[in-house]
């Protein structure tokens, strides 16, 4: 009964290809979309955080005008606005996050489009929407069902396989991806949030700094005056300035080209911040910014008369040598060459050895054929590794060199005070 009832109006649908434009829209500018996926078993494997069902999306582009997604009944986000505050959202790209428990297994699950078009002709005039997770995808290109009207309620998963706009075929993920707006979902104060921080018997948890004075930090680190340095990586996961070409399932990505160095670089969102408790009380009450529009920044620390910060392909060394936390002129480039093909694995870590050497990481789905500018010809072959891996760095001699192999998604390089190396492992 739950299937008649879906198709109960289907003469009212007509068939229309995407990507491509549509028939024109009823005489407010709204339609409707609507296609089924049986989606692949692989989204439902358990896995210990739960990593295929929560990473599931549906990715929209270049859809003229605004948009509402829409998967069995629920709706999954909005792209631009709908009248009175119409603005478009087809210049953006939309990845819509497909919550747990929506998508039901062996079924064919709808997703619909509500979409309005201001002239009255809606369509796709890009690439085809997808649905994937982690590591699959099914590219919803061919015909899908259209509805010149605005009064559809978008239903449930069906049983049977719908007579058309019906997918099924999936393949390894490797459609380019491209950096979307987020979309933050309820959250509370950040004092209250910190109070519902529940730690192991005997350790204790304070808030010390939050957003917006912080956001996505990737790296900490303490100067000989006890301010905390903060590598906010804002910009990540997609570097600016460069297209993505092509990647694999494993987000291992190709580009169109190396970004340049700072100061000729692509400006990105990423900055080194500042922070200082001006009453020794480990409150942070005074904030400042020693350099922004880093693009794919990932680590900061000072000595040897500046600062050194990774930014990736690039190890850089700012100086300031009177230590005013203003850059005495443009980085030095020390090192180059560190790969960047997932940019969840990139070079990071920085940490000062007791033997005078800059430490660093580099994650599993990376590789790095490394030189030093200025001092190696230009035809090096450079010093290669893929994979994970713990490098170090002599300021003074400019020696590179592998320290470390192996290990999992290296990130987070400590010393205690025996000389002995800590390292964080992701996976």
């Amino acid at each position: 009964m739950l299937f008649a009832l879906t198709f109960l109006r289907a003469a009212d649908w007509q068939p229309a290809q995407v990507p491509g434009p549509a028939p024109a829209a009823s005489p407010d500018g709204t339609a409707w979309y609507r296609c089924w996926v049986r989606v692949a078993d692989s989204f439902f494997t358990k896995h210990d955080r739960n990593l295929f069902e929560e990473s599931v999306g549906v990715n929209i582009r270049d859809l003229t005008g605004a948009h509402e997604a829409w998967v069995n009944g629920r709706r999954i986000g909005t792209g631009g606005s709908f009248p009175p505050n119409y603005h478009s959202g087809q210049d953006a790209i939309h990845r819509h996050k497909v919550p747990v428990g929506t998508l039901q297994k062996g079924a064919w699950n709808e997703v619909a489009i509500r979409v309005h078009a201001p002239d009255g002709t809606p369509g796709f005039r890009g690439p085809a929407p997808f649905i994937m997770d982690y590591f699959v995808e099914c590219v919803f290109e061919g015909p899908w069902e259209y509805l010149a009207a605005a009064d559809y309620t978008p239903g449930p998963a069906v049983d049977q396989q719908p007579p058309r706009a019906a997918f099924s075929t999936f393949r390894e993920s490797q459609r380019t991806l491209g950096r979307a707006e987020q979309v933050h979902g309820p959250s509370l104060p950040p004092a209250e949030s910190a109070n519902h921080q529940q730690g192991f018997e005997g350790l204790r948890s304070e808030l010390i700094l939050h957003e917006p004075t912080v956001a996505q930090p990737f790296h900490f680190s303490f100067d000989d005056r006890g301010r905390l340095w903060v590598t906010q990586s804002r910009q990540y996961p997609y570097p600016a300035g460069i297209r993505m070409l092509s990647r694999d399932k494993y987000y291992r990505a190709h580009y169109d080209k190396v970004p340049s160095a700072p100061p000729h670089h692509d400006r990105g969102a990423d900055l080194i911040s500042i922070h200082e408790s001006t009453r020794t009380n480990g409150v942070y009450d005074r904030h400042s910014v020693f350099v922004d529009g880093l693009n794919l920044a990932s680590a900061a620390v000072q000595g040897h008369g500046g600062v050194w910060v990774m930014h990736t392909p690039y190890l850089l060394f700012y100086p300031d040598r009177n230590r005013d936390d203003i850059a005495d002129g443009p980085p030095e480039v020390r090192l180059a060459g560190f790969g960047f093909e997932d940019t969840h694995a990139v070079a990071n870590g920085l940490a000062w050895g007791p033997d005078g050497w800059l430490y660093g990481g580099q994650g599993s789905t990376v590789s790095c054929r490394v030189t030093r500018p200025g001092l190696d010809p230009a035809d090096a072959p450079g010093v290669h590794f893929e994979g994970c891996m713990v490098w170090r760095y002599h300021p003074e001699t400019r020696a590179f060199e592998i320290f470390a192999e192996g290990g999992g998604n290296t990130y987070g390089l400590e010393f205690d005070s025996v000389g002995r190396l800590y390292s964080g492992h992701n996976g």
